[in-house]
């Protein structure tokens, strides 16, 4: 199975598969996929496979092959074949050796082999990390919101912060790195300790959502007080009622 790179395949639908080699069920496909993910990957532990869309069949499945060698394309050719293959979209959760989780959309491939139906290969078409996501593990938006007013109090004294709205949020990891994106919504006046022009007036912040991160540090979450230093009050606040 490629992650690198997906399987070159077009293929030409067509009844005639069908009727060749007869359905497939979804426990087979399943049992199958499994069984090739456990080959390919075996530090790996199946979580879950869900079917995604329908299957389908095709009589026709034609490949590009590429020579390579030191970085070189010395050629490529087409080659068209004629049988009974299928396709199913699917979704598969793993959890890796270090106990983190993702989901993989894969493509997998069949082929009518005799009477049966054979496992051609899993082309991974997209990933997502599922190891920030755990239920119970991300702070609430309450808990969020009660982070980054104490870290705007401490960071941004040109600012008094009534209130702050979590507009949406997405978490996001790499490795061992974890950290949330989030948008807020702050409702602040501006202070002695701020300009002249701003001073007890009342702002409507909206600060880039690279500004407003919190990152897992030591089992904690914590705000990132340099993005909240640097975010520009001057084109990221409005004046409100």
């Amino acid at each position: 199975m490629l992650r690198t790179a997906s399987l070159l395949l077009a293929l030409a639908l067509s009844s005639a598969a069908l009727a060749q080699g007869g359905a497939m069920s979804w426990p087979q496909m399943r049992a199958q996929m499994e069984e090739h993910w456990k080959k390919t990957y075996p530090s790996e532990k199946i979580l879950k496979v869900e079917q995604k869309g329908k299957l389908e069949y095709y009589a026709t499945e034609r490949r590009t092959e590429v020579d390579f060698s030191w970085g070189w394309v010395w050629d490529s050719r087409v080659i068209e074949r004629n049988g009974a293959f299928a396709r199913q979209v699917a979704l598969v959760t793993v959890e890796r050796a270090n106990k983190t989780q993702a989901r993989f959309e894969v493509a997998a491939l069949f082929e009518r082999m005799g009477s049966a139906w054979q496992s051609k290969g899993v082309a991974v078409r997209a990933s997502q990390d599922l190891s920030a996501a755990k239920a119970g593990d991300l702070p609430s938006n309450a808990q969020a919101v009660a982070i980054f007013a104490a870290a705007w109090k401490k960071i941004r004294p040109d600012f008094d912060v009534h209130s702050i709205e979590v507009l949406k949020s997405e978490a996001k990891q790499s490795q061992d790195r974890r950290w949330i994106v989030y948008k807020l919504a702050i409702a602040a006046t501006g202070t002695d300790k701020g300009s002249r022009e701003m001073y007890q007036k009342k702002y409507r912040c909206t600060p880039d959502e690279e500004s407003s991160v919190l990152r897992l540090e030591g089992g904690n979450w914590v705000a990132d007080a340099k993005m909240i230093e640097y975010v520009n009050e001057s084109t990221r606040c409005s004046l409100s009622k």
